[in-house]
Order: C-alpha cells, then structure tokens, then sequence
C-alpha cells in the first residue's frame, strides 16, 4: 500500500477543523471511526456500478 506523508503543523490543522462546517465536521468524524474504511468501499462500490437505490418508503415499507 502507497505510503504519504505530509508535514502540517498541529496549529494548522485545528485551524482547519476549526474552519469546518457541521456537515464536514460530522464526515470526518464518519471517517475516523472504524467503520469509515467501509462506508469509502461501499460508496466506491456504489459510484461503480449500476445500483438501483432504495427510496426511503421502499426501505421502511411505507
């Protein structure tokens, strides 16, 4: 797996947390978690293929 590294100082990135709006901030959250590795997957997954999504009344059988 390809490696990077990037030099930002710690001011500088609560700067740019501090910057963020909810949303933003409730995604990097998402993606820190152990379950953002498979939310990138399925999303990649989903982008990938055609996939036919459920509509919210098809999902709670409304």
């Amino acid at each position: 797996m390809a490696q990077v590294s990037i030099d930002i100082s710690v001011e500088n990135i609560a700067g740019m947390i501090n910057n963020m709006d909810v949303k933003e901030i409730e995604t990097l959250c998402i993606l820190l978690n152990d379950e953002g590795q498979e939310l990138l997957k399925r999303k990649k997954e989903a982008e990938a293929k055609d996939c036919k999504f459920l509509s919210r009344d098809e999902v709670f059988d409304v």
